[in-house]
């Protein structure tokens, strides 16, 4: 028998926690919406509305459902207080492994003990580190950004999680139109962040070394790999051009030698960005333009 879910609750105010909330109060759950930080809280709302604008602007929701959705969502500096009553919790605050560990010993304490306690985590093993009374209820439940956008979810399972968790967690996805991807096990980035780092070392070169401009190359992956990869992925293309191709590909001297280097060090980037501040250094600073404004997506929840 499926389980009745009814209330979320979401520890992270920031671009993921945000764009999850809506996600569920779009779905018609009820959200809460947890940062310790309440100028961030504050910020999320309007973040919110302003994508539910878009959404209603380009017809995927009806303008008369913006304030309905929002009701559903309810903020609060609270853990506690959003705990009360929650059948599932995502954490999606920072990569920090101690910050993360604190905030599933204060959601195992808080939550009913029917809750689901997931993280958002993109790199880290909460499996190693978090300490619950309830492992079997403890999965990784990642998103993608714009998370109301991206039908991807990365679902991870870890060393005691019991099927019936995944499978919970799985049915609810799948009844927002989600596209849940369940990992076995750990592997840190999983799937799509993995092949993104193997590629941005090509881009980087490429840029580096002025093959291309940056308008040039995000042009022609959106004319050429992009398209292809919405039609044959990553893996039917070694049939699609033939295992045969692939092979001689694989085993080709000259062709391995030309590929940059695994400890390729990226340069342009650290000159637009800002360590000390983690900015960029001047305001319009972008990997594709020094004069125009940086793009701003209404969409994500990036725009004031």
């Amino acid at each position: 028998m499926e389980r009745k879910i009814n209330k979320i609750l979401i520890v992270g105010a920031g671009i993921m926690g945000h764009g999850i909330a809506q996600t569920f109060a779009q779905a018609g759950y009820q959200v809460s919406l947890v940062d310790v930080i309440q100028k961030t809280l504050d910020r999320s709302l309007g973040l919110i509305k302003s994508s539910l604008v878009t959404f209603a602007q380009e017809g995927l929701i009806a303008q008369s459902e913006i304030p309905e959705i929002i009701d559903r969502i309810t903020l609060t500096s609270s853990l506690e207080e959003g705990a009360h009553e929650a059948d599932i919790a995502i954490e999606a605050v920072t990569e920090n492994r101690e910050l993360k560990k604190e905030i599933f010993f204060q959601l195992d304490k808080y939550c009913p003990r029917r809750a689901l306690l997931a993280s958002n985590t993109t790199a880290l093993n909460i499996f190693d580190f978090v300490e619950t009374s309830r492992a079997e209820k403890v999965l990784i439940c990642h998103w993608y950004t714009p998370p109301q956008l991206i039908p991807l979810v990365d679902v991870v399972k870890g060393p005691q999680t019991s099927e019936e968790s995944v499978e919970l967690m799985v049915q609810l996805l799948e009844k927002m139109d989600k596209k849940p991807l369940v990992l076995r096990k750990f592997i840190s980035g999983y799937v799509i962040p993995r092949l993104q780092m193997a590629l941005q070392r090509e881009i980087h070169f490429l840029l580096d070394n002025e093959y291309v401009t940056p308008q040039e190359l995000d042009e022609t992956v959106k004319a050429g790999l992009a398209l292809r990869m919405m039609v044959v992925g990553v893996v039917q293309r070694f049939d699609f051009g033939g295992l045969d191709l692939t092979v001689r590909n694989l085993e080709n001297p000259y062709v391995q030698s030309q590929l940059t280097p695994l400890d390729y060090k990226p340069k342009k980037v650290f000159e637009l960005f800002n360590r000390d501040t983690w900015e960029s250094r001047q305001e319009g600073d972008s990997m594709t333009t020094r004069d125009e404004k940086r793009l701003r997506f209404t969409v994500i929840g990036t725009s004031s």
